[in-house]
């Protein structure tokens, strides 16, 4: 029986988004207006223990206290700070989105049009945050979420600092390494400035695909202290104009005083600059007129390939839903409303129907239950009869014909194609033949000349799921990106098939 609570005050638990060494971050419901929230929790012990303002716990009752008094479409929200038994936690807005961190991470080199949007509301957020006498302290790529329209969103204000709180009186080095400004390092009294340097080293990154200060802590202290890092111009793999460089010299200076003294300020350095340089690009006259938030091409498209990598790389993303369901109800007997959530993570781990049945099964407290659930699962037909898998990156046994995304034995698939039983062989049918190495490297190829590098995350997906040469071809044509000829993929791929093989 999983530890996880069903509800957390007046929120219904939907699921889990994260977890770490001092809390669970759980999807969940208001159920009084049907909102849809992120619950940041962490034991009430660990708060109540501790006032120093330098733990764990105080930065979590810090955020609370400092997002709490921001109300601004580039800051995530924070709707209330609740308890609930020996659990404290926060209520927040829920953002679907990719973090920065992870963004870079795939594609370090962003276009000028996106980096210069990123930057704008990035800095109209910190200036709203100022004003309102809240430092964030913590600015960097993993803290900024991007949404699929284009929509930065600031959070994690849990070092931030509260003028005249004293509660926030914290550490002054807490922060992270190479985006904390020198009198942190310092020990000196700071202010508000700490958020312009952090967003000037953020500025460096984008623009050049490298750190501004990087190496072993120590080192990093040291170019951060003593060493002005080379101007954005004349590093990269992208050239950049050289008219940025004294726009990220200013806000990286070591000296608070000679820094941007507003995020306002900051702001309009760049906007100067994307007047002059960038006249005629909707993106750009989008973020100088104040209007809605607009994505670039390039980034747009940035954004989707990230959010379908995540989807073609998670296990169980291509579950058949009516068998989750069955999952569900049968687990629902035993442990209540909790066996939604529980299958669907099960679900997001598993790559076969047998290993999905036994991480569900796990959560049972004994082997009379855990013999019961699978009598229920059984009694369904849903755990039917078995074949081997014999194609590379298989996982043992799969369902026969029931296999994600594939349809019923002898039904129809969502790709039209008749659902078979994964028999490995060497001539006949396509759906007769196993997966080789070749075949999968011709696929991986012939779908890379469709749809570039995100073809071998497809081909991997669907290498993992399928049971023969058709089941690979279907879930492949049935994933490639909108756009494809799909008819003329399917032949090209069949072509690796050999002479033996029929249509």
């Amino acid at each position: 029986m999983s530890n996880h609570p069903t509800q957390l005050g007046k929120y219904a638990i939907d699921g889990v988004l994260g977890s770490g060494a001092m809390g669970v971050v759980y999807l969940a419901t208001d159920p009084m207006i049907q909102r849809r929230v992120a619950l940041k929790t962490i034991q009430r012990s660990l708060v109540d223990g501790d006032v120093s303002g330098s733990s764990i716990a105080a930065r979590f009752r810090n955020e609370a206290q400092a997002a709490g008094r921001l109300t601004h479409p580039g800051i995530v929200s924070i709707y209330e700070y609740g308890e609930d038994g020996d659990t404290a936690f926060i209520a927040m807005e829920y953002v679907e989105g990719q973090d920065l961190a992870k963004l870079l991470g795939a594609n370090p080199i962003i276009s000028e049009p996106m980096l210069l949007q990123v930057m704008d509301q990035l800095l109209a957020a910190l200036q709203y945050a100022h004003e309102h006498g809240v430092w964030h302290r913590d600015i960097k790529p993993a803290n900024l979420i991007l949404t699929q329209s284009g929509q930065l969103k600031v959070m994690d204000f849990g070092i931030a600092r509260i003028r005249d709180a004293g509660i926030t009186q914290v550490t002054s080095t807490i922060g992270t390494h190479g985006y904390m400004a020198p009198e942190q390092y310092r020990g000196q009294d700071f202010d508000h400035r700490v958020d312009i340097f952090a967003s000037g080293v953020l500025l460096y990154r984008l623009l050049t695909g490298e750190s501004a200060f990087s190496g072993a802590p120590e080192a990093i202290m040291y170019r951060v202290l003593h060493m002005t890092p080379p101007a954005p111009s004349t590093v990269g793999r992208v050239k950049r104009t050289i008219e940025l460089d004294s726009v990220v010299s200013k806000a990286l200076a070591k000296d608070a005083a000679e820094r941007y003294q507003t995020a306002a300020a900051f702001r309009e350095a760049l906007r100067l600059h994307a007047g002059k340089t960038s006249q005629g690009n909707p993106v750009i006259a989008s973020v100088l007129h104040g209007d809605e938030t607009v994505v670039d091409p390039q980034a747009a498209q940035l954004l989707r390939n990230a959010a379908l990598a995540a989807s073609a790389t998670s296990p169980g993303s291509n579950w058949d839903a009516s068998m989750l369901t069955t999952l569900e109800r049968a687990l629902a007997s035993f442990v209540g409303p909790l066996a939604k959530m529980l299958v669907k993570q099960a679900a997001a781990k598993s790559v076969d129907y047998n290993t999905l049945v036994g991480a569900v099964a796990q959560h049972l407290q004994s082997d009379d239950e855990r013999a019961q659930f699978m009598a229920k699962i059984i009694k369904t037909g849903t755990m039917g009869s078995v074949v081997q898998r014999t194609g590379p990156g298989s996982s043992g046994v799969s369902q026969a014909g029931t296999s994600p995304s594939m349809g019923t034995a002898g039904g129809t698939g969502p790709t039209g194609a008749a659902g078979t039983a994964g028999t490995a062989g060497t001539g006949g049918s396509a759906a007769q033949q196993a997966l080789t190495p070749g075949f999968v490297a011709h696929a991986t190829r012939v779908l890379a000349s469709h749809m570039g590098p995100l073809a071998k995350v497809i081909v991997k997906k669907a290498e993992a799921q399928a049971g023969n040469a058709q089941q690979f071809i279907d879930l492949l044509v049935q994933h490639c990106a909108d756009g494809v000829d799909r008819d003329r993929l399917q032949q090209e791929l069949k072509k690796g098939l050999g002479p033996q093989t029929g249509a």
